[in-house]
């Protein structure tokens, strides 16, 4: 087994789906699905995210060669290489554009660690130098956890939602995970590719959820 590689992907297909993430920790999770369960009563028309499946995404890969996953692993692995362990708060929510004109449901990151900005730009630039192409939009990191699908209802949720708001949890980010994500006909299922462990962090598993 290469060095961070936790599972390698089976043979049967061309391409993998594959997005680059920071996991959060289960008091998160468990906090997000309180959340969808407090709001879904109102019967706005949304989408929920699943607790299990939100993560905080560096970037977006889409469907790729599964013989390019090592090349991905090479880059991140680089763009982690000095970067020790950070702290990230979660904290307020908010809509995209609006949350008076919401198509989605988010909770913040209000500040974002430089060491953060500075590793997603050098992830970026790595994946750049090895042909992947590079992201237009400025870098933003926040939590989806719903999304609009009429404006049937959407006034009360978004109202609720924005006095509702989220108590700020802050955690330690101590490995970034190259993640394949499978569409199944019962939602995404998520399978760790690679694991980068940061700065003194043992390679390995997954951290187990706090």
């Amino acid at each position: 087994m290469q060095h961070g590689i936790v599972e390698q992907y089976p043979g049967g297909k061309d391409l993998v789906r594959t997005f680059i993430c920071i996991e959060i920790p289960q008091s998160i999770k468990n906090r997000l699905d309180d959340l969808r369960q407090t709001f879904q009563p109102i019967g706005a028309d949304v989408s929920w995210v699943r607790a299990s499946n939100i993560h905080l995404t560096l970037k977006f890969l889409g469907d790729v060669p599964h013989s390019r996953i090592e090349a991905i692993r090479s880059g991140v692995s680089k763009a982690c290489h000095e970067v020790e362990p950070f702290e990230l708060t979660v904290s307020g929510t908010g809509g995209f554009p609006s949350l008076r004109n919401a198509r989605v449901l988010w909770i913040g990151l209000p500040q974002l660690p430089d060491s953060l900005r500075q590793m997603q730009k050098n992830i970026e630039d790595y994946l750049m130098q090895a042909g992947f192409p590079g992201d237009s939009r400025p870098f933003s990191l926040h939590l989806t956890v719903a999304r609009v699908r009429s404006p049937r209802n959407l006034l009360p949720l978004t109202d609720a939602f924005s006095r509702q708001g989220f108590a700020p949890e802050t955690f330690q980010a101590r490995q970034v995970i190259i993640m394949q994500s499978r569409l199944n006909p019962g939602g995404s299922v998520y399978t760790p590719l690679a694991i980068i462990p940061l700065s003194g962090i043992k390679a390995g598993t997954p951290e187990r959820e706090r």
